[in-house]
């Protein structure tokens, strides 16, 4: 009997480090979406579930292994698989993950529905045998790239005649007792540099039968770096720096191995040696007839592997199996191994999606024959992403890029009405593997895997700087994916509008430069300034709620921003909040204005009532920057200039609506109007310039400076201007928190929270910001007149 379960928006396949990970991405990054882990075995974990062989750990350092939105804390960096599964499984509880998995529920297939934009799954429980079947818009892959249910298993001459007991490390016996035993670890992978160490502390000896060495290196256990930065960094900014310098490190080894292959194998050679036993045969059994990085490289932590061999409890034998014999292993020289139990560590067996097969309005898809798009989907298969990750530094830092990315792509589906992504087929591409290392279990199963290409998106990139770059998110639509509607009708290419086109816009000449502001109504001044990036466009809708209620409503292009002239002095506060005192004396507004302020806007208002507190009636203060230290991770990455230049690349279409996105809790609101402002604004030529400098003056890595923000702080406080703090409570680059340290802050301050709203409640909740501010104002203590000449300018 087959049960049709409830639609979800995404189903994710797999509730191992990559799955956890993918709908941890999820949660953080699409919190509305509906969505379900679907878990062949009955535990979270995956390979860290499955495999219980004695050592069984990590070959990479935690601190890229580990996700990059939850720091490694453990002291080890090379960390046992118990250790790791409780960190995924910690993940998946933290996040609400786990109530949403699905246990014991294979997947066997799926089709898309072109007519329904959705996927139709069938699972088998592997408890009860019943067939379930799961609709869902979007698939998410993360079923590793080997089977599960068994390893790579060679048949062995005579293995039927051996009295002892051989063992898989895939499906190792929990009642396995080796006290005292001599055991054969055939291999000279991971596994078996792993098993053999761990192994000697109760065995009678291990001996590790190799056909052709591998390259082996000593690794730390534990980071000496890692203490000294948690003791003067905040954890996540610790873990991110850790992360950081050991991709670096990582990268650096493999970029000279493929480069200089000659100096790093003489380099790990001559490391061999020197923790090896006197008078080793080094160049037998630790010299491989390829290159570095040809194959994975093997790391023993604390020269472990070493360390066993040089106490004899261990050894290492090369070459090739003749036959295995009642009593152990008989090798094509004629020499005799003795066994009472035999490991065969002969590797895994590849498999993608888990074994699932795929259609297409039931017409079946050969995955071997397509390409893979940037490493994650499939040519010619709509909304199907497959996580995966690089083969010579850690899986997990290409994981996290796609996961996120399929957040975006998701993300950029709800903005724009559209239904499903499809990455198109290239025609001039010639394939070549997915996976590039001559590693046997590859070259036994990279056939049924997607092809990559020559040439990005199509090329696959063993690069995490390469690949941020790639998975930035700024170009979606890259002319290699396409959107459809619903139903299959596909969408044309977006337009970019050629200007700005706002009404009621003028420019005026300020401290030599132009400024573009915009001037309606009569009354009290009411001056609106825009945030870092932004321009006049965000107070739209204000203009037109408070124009005709007795107010003179000016908006302006900060200075630098928008279609404004740059500074001409460095980016600082106290220089943005000069430039609005000129602004203000050039358009003729000398009696107090009310001075409302969003984001960077907000800072510059409050300087300006320091600086200039005759100028200053009230201040309303929308999400404002400088109540708090913490700030949006991308805004912070922004003050270190390579870094901001890299995350900002070149301006497009796509990472116009990124930033829009960001900015909004309703994507309805990323409309194309404004994905094509924010397209022509940041590809002025002054633009990335001036937010660089812009953002590395108010701020570092770490946040907000201290210093401008107290003194900020202090002086409004001690001013008691009139003021009017609110938030929205999905702000997503100033954290909504930091409405209640407006309050502290600023005692003589109101504040109110938006519900259900993003970083820009002006034009969010337009009507509800206009009415509110408006009743605000009909309270403030109103300043003495300064004459009748000021004003009238002021009203006109």
């Amino acid at each position: 009997m087959t049960e049709v379960t409830n639609h979800v928006d995404v189903l994710i396949i797999g509730a191992g480090l990559s799955g956890i990970g993918a709908a941890a991405h999820l949660v953080r990054e699409c919190p509305g979406k509906r969505y379900a882990v679907l878990e062949s075995r009955g535990a979270i974990g995956g390979t860290w579930d499955l495999f219980r062989y004695p050592g069984i750990r990590s070959d990479s350092d935690m601190y890229t292994f580990g996700y990059s939105f939850k720091p490694w804390k453990e002291p080890k960096a090379i960390s046992d698989g118990e250790s790791i599964r409780r960190y995924v499984e910690e993940t998946a509880d933290e996040y609400g993950i786990t109530s949403s998995i699905r246990f014991h529920h294979r997947v066997l297939s799926a089709d898309w529905s072109t007519a329904d934009a959705q996927w139709r799954v069938t699972t088998e429980r592997t408890d009860t045998g019943e067939t379930i079947e799961f609709t869902a818009s979007w698939v998410i892959g993360a079923t590793g790239y080997y089977r599960y249910d068994e390893g790579y298993r060679p048949a062995f001459k005579g293995e039927e005649g051996f009295r002892g007991q051989i063992v898989h490390p895939q499906h190792w016996p929990e009642d396995l007792d080796y006290t005292g035993k001599r055991v054969v670890v055939i291999g000279s992978g991971a596994t078996a540099v792993t098993l053999v160490p761990n192994m000697v502390e109760k065995a009678k000896h291990v001996t590790m039968l190799q056909r052709t060495p591998t390259y082996i290196a000593s690794v730390p256990t534990v980071d000496p770096l890692a203490d000294v930065l948690r003791r003067v960094l905040p954890a996540s900014l610790a873990y991110s720096v850790l992360r950081w310098k050991n991709w670096l490190n990582l990268h650096l080894r493999y970029t000279l191995s493929r480069s200089k292959p000659d100096m790093v194998r003489a380099k790990i050679r001559q490391d061999a040696i020197k923790l090896l036993p006197a008078g080793y045969d080094v160049d037998t059994h630790f010299n491989p007839p390829y290159n570095p990085w040809d194959q994975r490289l093997c790391a023993v932590p604390d020269g472990d592997l070493f360390t066993a061999l040089r106490g004899g409890k261990a050894s290492i034998v090369t070459g090739g199996t003749r036959t295995f014999t009642e009593d152990g292993i008989e090798l094509e020289s004629g020499e005799q191994l003795p066994a009472d139990i035999i490991v065969t560590a002969t590797g895994l067996n590849l498999q993608w999606l888990g074994g699932m097969t795929l259609s297409i309005d039931g017409e079946k898809v050969n995955v071997g024959e397509r390409f893979a798009y940037k490493g994650m989907m499939i040519s010619g298969v709509p909304n199907l992403s497959v996580v995966s990750g690089y083969t010579n530094v850690s899986w997990t830092l290409k994981a996290d890029l796609i996961s996120r990315y399929a957040c975006r792509l998701l993300q950029h589906l709800d903005a724009n009405g559209y239904a499903s992504a499809t990455p198109l087929t290239p025609t001039d591409e010639t394939p070549h593997p997915f996976l590039d290392l001559d590693a046997g279990y590859i070259r036994r199963g990279v056939d049924g895997m997607a092809k990559q290409g020559s040439r990005v998106p199509w090329r696959l990139h063993q690069n995490y700087i390469k690949d941020i770059r790639l998975f930035n998110g700024r170009r979606l639509e890259d002319g290699s994916i396409s959107f459809q509607r619903r139903g299959g009708a596909p969408v044309p290419a977006p337009e970019v509008a050629e200007g700005l086109n706002t009404p009621h816009t003028r420019s005026i000449l300020v401290g030599g430069g132009q400024v573009r502001y915009r001037d309606e109504g009569e009354g009290t001044p009411v001056v609106l300034v825009h945030g870092i990036g932004r321009s006049l466009e965000d107070w739209t809708e204000q203009h037109e709620l408070l124009a005709g209620h007795g107010y003179r409503v000016v908006s302006v292009d900060l200075a630098g921003f928008g279609e404004s002239a740059p500074l001409r002095e460095p980016y600082t506060l106290p220089a943005l909040a000069r430039f609005m005192a000129a602004f203000l004396d050039a358009v003729g507004i000398a009696s107090p204005a009310h001075l409302v302020g969003n984001s960077l806007g907000g800072a510059v208002a409050m300087q300006l009532s320091l600086q200039s507190p005759e100028r200053v009636r009230s201040l309303v203060l929308a999400g404002s920057a400088g109540f708090g230290r913490e700030v949006a991770l991308p805004v912070r990455l922004m003050s270190v200039r390579p870094l901001g230049k890299l995350l900002m690349g070149k301006p497009s279409p796509a990472s116009a609506r990124r930033v829009e996105l960001n900015l909004f809790h309703d994507p309805a609101l990323v409309t194309d109007e404004r994905v094509s402002r924010g397209f022509r604004l940041a590809s002025r030529p002054d633009a990335t310039r001036v937010f660089l400098d812009t953002a590395a003056a108010l701020g570092t890595i770490r946040g907000s400076r201290d210093a401008w923000r107290e003194e900020l702080m202090a002086g409004v406080a001690a001013q008691r201007v009139p003021a009017l703090v609110v938030w929205g409570d999905k702000d997503r680059i100033f954290p909504f928190a930091q409405l209640a340290a407006a309050g502290k802050h600023l005692p003589q301050a109101r504040t109110h929270a938006f519900r259900d709203t993003g970083h820009m409640p002006q034009i969010e909740r337009a009507e509800e910001f206009a009415g509110l501010i408006r009743g605000f104002w009909a309270e403030a203590p109103l300043p003495p007149a300064s004459g009748g000449e000021d004003t009238l300018t002021a009203s006109r």
